[in-house]
């Protein structure tokens, strides 16, 4: 229905009629979203329309250095930290080569256990891959990105430093990126806090300094300070995309950041107050000086003044005659607000209440899988959309690659099977119950039961095969061999060795 106020201007002026009819329009769907009205108690909610990179880079460095700050202070962030990572890498991300040859995975999969599963492929010697990925992971946390530098060796250098393959990895901080390096570039590219694109949008180059910018000392000769372009195809860049375009990575404690700087405040003050209780004080009254002699008693405040609290402090206040004991206050209201704090803590780091805390007060089976089962979710997410994607398939194709002109191997498809570590189990007997009866109906594969548990399918069918020969050659009969062993601890062997049917099924 048109309002007749509105038929007038639109018929004598239809222009403002229009312009009428959409302001109208726009305040029916302003109206028709809570979170859009304007209150009064809203003043202070500022809600900018920056871009994501925009609003990454006004922060970044800021974000960063506290994040690494609580990390270092904070028993709450750390703790979130390492719960991340232990839960995301754990032992490591193991890799299979799965090409379809069986001569070529075997042979890559040699040469990858004597270079990642050493410190052959850790640029500083220090470490394996698994020590690379823990190493990864909590960095990606902590500062919200991580650099991986692919450094091929030559011929010599392999040589002498022993690589199976003429490859390693350097991790690098997010420092060395120049967060500074805007702009356009020849070509109809443009670089993006560092990050250089070409005019298709594409990554090609990464703008890193030489050395890291907060250290006090140097170690090359020369300029530090201006970075150096190297090629997008030598970085590997870790980082949790959450906003399309967004080009740096955002600690993950940045939701949470003020809530710990808060409750480390509050508990510090908690401290200081429990300080002073403890300081049990007697305010002496009435022990003025003698107003006939003008004698000063010992202790008078005419001598000096009380202006520290120690235990069993004795304070002399004038003209009065009683004795006062200190009364200190106690309430228990801070346990309540740690609480409510700590569960905020919790759940914008993406962990549970008891992992954060270690506080396990009320917990039963069904609570702490009910609150697993969320966190499984958000890890698993972050393996095979974020680190798998991310790091081990483009370690895995270079390595692949070198390998290959390095002559190791004929060329072949570059395919691997990741597999991240499997999820300990709340409670053992019902969980190996729920997944073997899965694996009965039909609902999962054996494979898919080993991956859960973080192995691999073809590495445990082979060690299976190599026990039960070893159990054959000499003539052994465990209880753990279903082949020969019911589940009920009944034979089903003759004596000639030769396996009998099992009599029944359940068994």
């Amino acid at each position: 229905m048109i309002n007749p106020i509105d038929g007038v201007i639109g018929f004598f002026n239809p222009v403002a009629g229009v312009r009428r009819a959409q302001a109208r329009q726009a305040l029916g769907v302003v109206r028709a979203y809570e979170a859009a009205r304007q209150r009064p108690t809203d003043d202070g909610w500022v809600s900018g329309s920056g871009g994501p990179n925009s609003e990454v880079g006004g922060g970044l460095v800021l974000m960063r250095n506290r994040a690494r700050q609580l990390v270092r202070d904070n028993p709450y962030a750390k703790r979130m930290i390492d719960i991340l990572a232990a839960h995301e890498i754990g032992a490591g991300i193991v890799s299979q080569a799965n090409t379809g040859d069986s001569v070529v995975d075997d042979a890559q999969q040699a040469a990858w256990r004597a270079w990642a599963e050493t410190t052959q492929c850790d640029a500083d010697g220090r470490t394996n891959i698994y020590g690379l990925q823990c190493q990864i992971d909590v960095a990606r946390h902590e500062s919200g990105e991580v650099l991986v530098r692919l450094r091929k060796r030559s011929r010599a250098d392999a040589k002498r430093l022993g690589l199976t393959v003429p490859l390693q990895l350097q991790v690098i901080e997010a420092d060395y990126l120049d967060h500074t390096k805007n702009g356009p570039v020849e070509g109809g590219g443009y670089i993006v806090q560092g990050v250089e694109f070409n005019k298709r949008g594409q990554r090609v180059a990464y703008w890193i300094f030489k050395e890291h910018p907060g250290e006090t000392y140097q170690h090359a000769i020369g300029n530090n300070i201006s970075p150096m372009r190297i090629d997008a195809g030598e970085i590997i860049h870790v980082f949790k995309k959450q906003r399309p375009g967004q080009v740096r990575g955002v600690t993950t404690l940045h939701p949470v950041m003020m809530a710990l700087r808060d409750l480390q405040d509050y508990h510090g003050a908690l401290l200081m107050k429990a300080k002073v209780e403890a300081c049990f004080s007697a305010f002496v009254r009435g022990s003025g000086g003698n107003p006939l002699t003008g004698e000063v008693k010992q202790g008078s405040s005419s001598l000096a003044k009380q202006e520290t609290l120690q235990p069993g402090s004795i304070f002399y206040v004038d003209d009065a005659e009683d004795v006062e004991f200190a009364n200190p206050t106690n309430s228990d209201a801070h346990i309540l607000l740690s609480q409510t704090y700590l569960r905020s803590i919790a759940v914008g780091g993406g962990v549970t209440h008891d992992q954060l805390t270690g506080d396990l007060t009320g917990a039963n089976y069904s609570s702490l899988r009910a609150g697993k089962i969320d966190f499984r979710r958000l890890v698993e997410q972050w393996q095979w959309s974020g680190f798998i994607p991310q790091f081990c398939e483009p370690v895995w194709r270079a390595f692949v690659q070198t390998g290959e002109l390095a002559g190791l191997w004929e060329a072949a498809p570059i395919v691997a099977e990741h597999t991240p570590p499997g999820h300990e189990m709340i409670d053992p007997t019902k969980d190996t119950t729920a997944l073997l009866q899965n694996v009965r109906a039909g609902f999962k594969s054996w494979p898919q039961a080993v991956r859960e548990m973080g192995a691999n399918p073809k590495t445990q069918a082979s060690e299976i095969a190599a026990a039960n020969k070893l159990f054959d050659d000499g003539g052994l009969v465990l209880d753990i061999d279903p082949r020969k062993v019911s589940r009920a601890g009944l034979t089903q062997a003759r004596p000639d060795g030769t396996v009998l049917p099992p009599t029944n099924v359940e068994d």
